[in-house]
């Protein structure tokens, strides 16, 4: 039953996307009032899924969008210093990149390299930091123009 419910979440998640609502902080609330946190960290996994999934396909700024909403769920069950958190985040910044948010982008790899590194994960640090400085290249390129 619990897992239905977690679809139905994730369902209504993506007709609020292909609606043209996006706006995370609100179309998750409803969520995050009506679960417990168990629920709401299976929800998160599969948005983090679902977006993945997107990526392989192209679909770059759903992809964020769904990324986004898995960062916000795990906000607001305490979970934004978990590792996982700093690993969503380094994945939602390539998504950014790939959609053209290369700002975004940088300043969600570079919070994430800061993430990696509190939790000592110095490979996972340089490479999210490597993203930053390419990332921040591309946006001053494009801030120029």
């Amino acid at each position: 039953m619990k897992t239905k419910l977690a679809f139905l979440g994730i369902a209504l998640s993506s007709t609020l996307v292909a609606s043209g609502f996006s706006e995370t902080s609100e179309d998750i609330s409803y969520l995050i009032d009506s679960y417990d946190k168990s629920t709401l960290t299976e929800i998160s996994n599969e948005l983090v899924k679902m977006a993945s999934n997107e990526e392989a396909m192209g679909e770059f700024e759903l992809a964020s969008v769904h990324y986004k909403r898995a960062l916000k769920i795990r906000e607001s069950i305490g979970l934004r210093n978990h590792k996982s958190y700093a690993s969503i985040l380094y994945l939602s910044s390539g998504a950014e990149f790939q959609a053209g948010k290369s700002c975004d982008a940088a300043f969600s790899a570079k919070v994430a390299s800061e993430e990696f590194e509190k939790h000592g994960l110095v490979k996972y640090r340089d490479k999210a930091m490597e993203d930053y400085l390419a990332y921040g290249k591309v946006c001053s390129l494009v801030a120029l123009n």
